[in-house]
């Protein structure tokens, strides 16, 4: 019923475009203006018959949009990782460690609501000389939030 008073009131909104345009003007009021109005009323018309026939339902299923949700907050979470990853690695090796981010694991959770956090980070080095830098780098970015691991 809805979709009929929404066809019915398309028609009217079409219907007194056109007379204002007419009256607004005159002069100009020649046979494009009743064409253009002809051709937009039967626009509507088809459109909300088509619409009121064909019963299209825009009920999404939840399920899939929320796995597709969840897969791409799985991503994100992924990605901010691997760009943490790829920082830490940069900033040990400014300190004069090379440490590829390859040996840099992280351990995070993920909220329903996709927030992730950061639980623990644990760093390969290369030398047992660069074990205590590391660690007082890393918590130093890190705070005593992030329990941080470094091994050779």
């Amino acid at each position: 019923m809805r979709e009929l008073y929404a066809l019915v009131f398309s028609v009217c909104m079409v219907l007194i475009g056109t007379e204002m345009i007419v009256r607004l003007f005159p002069e100009k009021s020649g046979s494009l203006i009743h064409a253009l109005a002809a051709l937009m009323l039967l626009v509507v018309l088809v459109n909300g018959i088509l619409k009121l026939q064909s019963g299209v339902s825009l009920d999404f299923d939840l399920t899939e949009t929320g796995e597709a949700e969840s897969t791409i907050t799985q991503s994100y979470a992924e990605k901010g990782t691997a760009i943490l990853k790829e920082r830490l690695s940069a900033l040990l090796k400014s300190a004069g460690m090379d440490v590829p981010a390859a040996n840099i694991d992280i351990w995070y959770t993920q909220d329903d609501d996709g927030a992730v956090t950061v639980e623990r980070v644990r760093v390969r080095v290369r030398f047992a000389t660069d074990i205590d830098r590391a660690d007082a780098l890393l918590r130093s970015v890190l705070t005593e939030a992030i329990p941080v691991d470094v091994y050779v």
